[in-house]
């Protein structure tokens, strides 16, 4: 029997990629794609939700839906640090609860290396205090990627994503060891990794560093 997937953040690197690979997957037969703004996707698999995500939890979703991929994420250049945690924070959360409504038993979500609920730095802290909700949403099955600098073609332009990108590049020679993890990761391989996830089984919650993310 085929799978129903639904797919929040779509608009975005990481989740347009995951909506790509459910697609063109023959074990998905269906892909609900919920974001603020219409997503560019027409497929027959595919059933768009464009709704505001301050009212996320009154979605009803006749479906059974058995995977969730949350790749809700925004940057406080762009939001502001209050604009950056209703996304990352209260906006992820609230997918988790909408999740839990629906008896969805397994969940995915993008956080970030170094994510920290007790950092010093505002975003580490945003993600880490973000898993932690995650955890204990009482999902059957969370599954948690941290990349670190991720790559892809995106429709707007980062320029401090991309002066990184390259100084990552000149040293990645010598990101080996612990170090490894530092490595800048596609959007592609990020999707894939949270897409593999879902076809193991497991109870609780998992977290998979960058470096992990590169092996699937």
């Amino acid at each position: 029997m085929q799978k129903t997937a639904l797919v929040i953040g779509a608009t975005g690197l990481v989740g347009k990629n995951i909506t790509e690979q459910l697609i063109s997957d023959e074990r998905y037969g269906k892909v609900f794609i919920v974001s603020r703004r219409t997503a560019p996707f027409s497929h027959p698999k595919i059933e768009q939700i464009t709704i505001d995500f301050d009212n996320l939890l009154e979605l009803k979703l006749q479906d059974t839906v058995d995977e969730c991929y949350c790749a809700l994420g925004t940057t406080q250049k762009k939001s502001g640090k209050k604009g950056l945690y209703k996304v990352d924070f209260d906006y992820v959360k609230t997918t988790a609860k909408l999740c839990k409504a629906n008896n969805t038993p397994k969940f995915s979500v993008v956080s970030s290396n170094g994510a920290n609920a007790k950092s010093v730095f505002f975003y580490m802290r945003t993600k880490g205090q973000m898993e932690e909700a995650i955890k204990n949403a009482g999902i059957k099955q969370v599954s948690i990627v941290r990349p670190s600098l991720i790559t892809g073609q995106r429709e707007e332009s980062r320029i401090s994503e991309s002066a990184g990108y390259y100084l990552y590049k000149i040293f990645q020679p010598f990101m080996i060891g612990k170090f490894r993890k530092l490595r800048p990761i596609s959007a592609e391989k990020i999707a894939r990794c949270m897409i593999k996830l879902n076809q193991e089984e497991w109870d609780g919650n998992r977290i998979v560093e960058s470096d992990e993310i590169a092996g699937y």
